[in-house]
């Protein structure tokens, strides 16, 4: 191989060790953008939403769980709550002192939503007319972040509601039915009255009600006939069920709440106490009993 191949092929080599270099160079000289606050979410144990013309919404946190406590008194969807908090760490993509400009140009003299997680208070704008970003107004500055809240606090006070239909926790003794009720004596489980039900069906209906979830939590509509499914924990508390329907969807209000769940197309099944009508009749005086 001749000089001038070699030479060639070193100032190939040159060049891409050279753009290589550029390239980390550009990489390690991009800064991270700023985060709207260094305020750490874990240090928040109330939250206020102070909404214009709108019920105002107040959570409080009682060991690790979130509570709504006003305008209604329930446990709060931590996935609502967590997104909340998310705000503490999202990204400034650009930032003005609020004592330079005029307050009104961003909606911020008089916002309609206000934010206040513990006693850092964050108010809410408009939206940049180009990348469709919200103006919020935090510790005399104006910051340009990503639009993921504002929406969600517009909404009702169902949408923070938990889906799970009964507390963490809740260790049934008994489900009084319309009808029937399934109730826990020592280890055993049995129906009030003989009707043809599989035992690990009784099982499966005390699990189900333990465990189920809401699709979609709403407010309570009273129906036109009132029954009532209650269920009642091993330490005497008890909840009280409003059957709003059953067809097309199983839904139980809690009219001590104001709200009602919407259940799957399947959890009528799952959770209400239904008779086999395949299986044989039987002779046997007994109760239906299972261990649980």
């Amino acid at each position: 191989m001749d000089k001038r191949i070699w030479v060639n092929v070193g100032l190939l080599v040159f060049i891409i060790i050279l753009s290589a270099s550029f390239f980390i160079s550009e990489d390690n000289t991009e800064q991270p953008l700023p985060l709207l606050s260094n305020v750490k979410p874990e240090e928040i144990v109330h939250i206020e939403v102070l909404r214009k013309g709108l019920n105002n919404f107040i959570f409080n946190k009682e060991g690790d769980v979130w509570y709504m406590s006003a305008p209604q008194k329930f446990l709060a969807n931590s996935a609502r709550i967590d997104a909340m908090l998310q705000l503490l760490k999202t990204e400034s993509h650009g930032q003005l002192k609020s004592d330079d400009v005029d307050l009104a140009r961003f909606d911020l003299a008089d916002p309609f939503i206000t934010l206040k997680l513990g006693e850092h208070i964050f108010e809410f704008g408009n939206t940049d007319a180009i990348d469709q970003r919200r103006y919020v107004l935090f510790d005399k500055k104006i910051h340009l972040t990503n639009d993921f809240l504002y929406q969600q606090l517009t909404t009702n006070a169902t949408f923070f509601t938990d889906t799970k239909i009964l507390p963490v926790g809740f260790d049934i003794k008994v489900i009084e039915f319309p009808d029937n009720k399934i109730e826990k004596q020592d280890t055993q489980w049995k129906t009030d009255s003989l009707i043809d039900i599989k035992p690990d069906q009784l099982k499966n209906i005390i699990f189900n009600w333990e465990n189920v979830n809401a699709i979609s939590v709403g407010m309570y509509t009273q129906p036109e006939t009132e029954s009532h499914i209650i269920v009642t924990s091993t330490n005497d508390n008890f909840i009280v069920f409003v059957i709003v329907s059953t067809e097309p969807h199983l839904v139980l209000g809690r009219k001590d709440l104001g709200i009602q769940y919407h259940l799957g197309s399947d959890d009528a099944g799952r959770l209400l106490l239904h008779e086999n009508n395949n299986m044989e009749n039987s002779s046997s005086s007994n109760l239906q009993l299972i261990e649980r």
